[in-house]
């Protein structure tokens, strides 16, 4: 697919996106009994519901901090706090520390503290203290940070997926794996947290979890991100985790059956890298090598060279084996390639970045409400159209958004 790199038209079209974005999120996100929506039809009506998880509302958290951030606009600050008061007053589990998987109209639904979760309400809580100067805020990220070590391996380092209301492993065998996923969020939410507090405790945590995913999973003969270990590293064949991992697909959780590669994961593990050597290096090129290998990995192998658009896995050499196009993959490709542009300052990421863009805008992208539908067909045939469900949130679409304005207006600028 022949795409223009134009950054000044492309900075205006994702300026444009953003707007509606947040026009989205905010005429449909409060809900006045507490906390947000985040379920809806492909018309983008509301679909009501008292189940709510902690992945979805600390996403629209994060995103309406996010907003507030970027705009200086203090309503956004105000969408923000409902959603605070809502996850302290709904989540927060006050005997054990942290926050419940998921809350409903009695209380909490799901009372374990899956490590997927609590790294969310980390990542939003920093969002939230960093618009709002709120000190409480901070101090209860910090709490989050400081409980999550509950259940950190203390022999072989690392998190565990899946742990129960006191912080230990689950005992299935899910509770027993350790996923790219889990630590690539953690060095996500760390980043957030140790740039919000500077503390030398936060900044090692973090160090020590970049270390983790650049020693432990990457692929040694690939090059690219693995999925899932056993307590000692080594990798696993990837299965479906019982409440995370692929479980939120909604024509059924099935895991691909071989090991693989994610080239979503891929391309967000090298921007969120580029942050987190900002954050301890103060250098955001300080793995440009990684990057440069991840990057041409899903060019050769998980885009779609002929219509634009990233596929969703596929083993990590050799064709894509999965060639649907979802919008969380296809979000983080636009900031993964835009990011690999950057850095390296290779034409064909430029040009993947745009055909990712033109792809995404003809058949991920509601055409009049901005907000991405979940999954198409290689050729954009929509396969699930609705606009939010419960792991959505605005996340990583506004992000992708938020992160690709900032870099656009830094080339424009360079």
């Amino acid at each position: 697919m022949n795409a223009n790199f134009d950054p000044d038209l492309l900075l205006s079209q994702i300026r444009g996106h953003l707007g509606g974005l947040a026009a989205f999120w905010r005429e449909r996100g409060i809900d006045p009994s507490g906390g947000y929506n985040t379920v809806f039809d492909p018309s983008g009506r509301t679909i009501p519901t008292t189940y709510k998880t902690l992945v979805a509302q600390t996403r629209i958290l994060w995103t309406c901090s996010s907003l507030a951030s970027h705009t200086g606009d203090e309503s956004w600050l105000t969408l923000a706090k409902h959603g605070y008061d809502y996850l302290l007053r709904s989540f927060y589990d006050d005997r054990y520390g942290g926050w419940f998987w998921s809350v409903d109209s009695g209380g909490a639904a799901d009372e374990a503290k899956l490590m997927y979760g609590q790294t969310f309400a980390l990542y939003a809580l920093c969002a939230y203290a960093s618009a709002s100067g709120d000190a409480a805020a901070r101090d209860a990220a910090a709490a989050t940070f400081d409980s999550m070590h509950a259940t950190a391996d203390v022999r072989y380092g690392g998190f565990w997926e899946n742990v129960d209301r006191r912080w230990a492993p689950e005992d299935s065998e899910s509770g027993r794996r350790k996923s790219l996923d889990i630590h690539l969020h953690l060095m996500e939410s760390f980043t957030s947290l140790a740039r919000l507090t500077g503390d030398p405790t936060h900044r090692r945590r973090l160090a020590e979890v970049r270390a983790l995913l650049l020693d432990r999973m990457i692929d040694p003969v690939a090059g690219v991100g693995g999925n899932q270990y056993s307590h000692d590293w080594t990798p696993l064949e990837p299965m479906v985790i019982d409440r995370t991992w692929i479980a939120e697909r909604t024509t059924g959780a099935r895991a691909p059956g071989a090991f693989t590669t994610s080239y979503g994961h891929n391309l967000e593990l090298g921007w969120l890298l580029g942050d987190a050597d900002e954050v301890l290096d103060g250098d955001r090129t300080a793995h440009v090598g990684l990057v440069d290998h991840m990057a041409a990995h899903t060019l050769k192998y998980g885009f779609d060279a002929e219509l634009g658009g990233v596929y969703r896995e596929g083993p990590p050499l050799g064709a894509a084996t999965d060639t649907d196009k979802e919008f969380w993959q296809n979000a983080e490709a636009l900031i993964g390639f835009l990011h690999a542009f950057e850095v390296t300052n290779k034409r064909e990421y430029a040009e993947a970045f745009a055909a990712t863009w033109s792809f995404a805008r003809a058949h991920l992208i509601h055409p009049e409400l901005a907000e991405w539908r979940i999954r198409t067909t290689r050729t954009g045939t929509v396969v699930d159209d609705s606009l939010g469900n419960q792991w959505t949130g605005g996340y990583h679409t506004v992000r992708a958004a938020l992160e690709c304005v900032k870099r656009l207006e830094r080339l424009q600028k360079a």
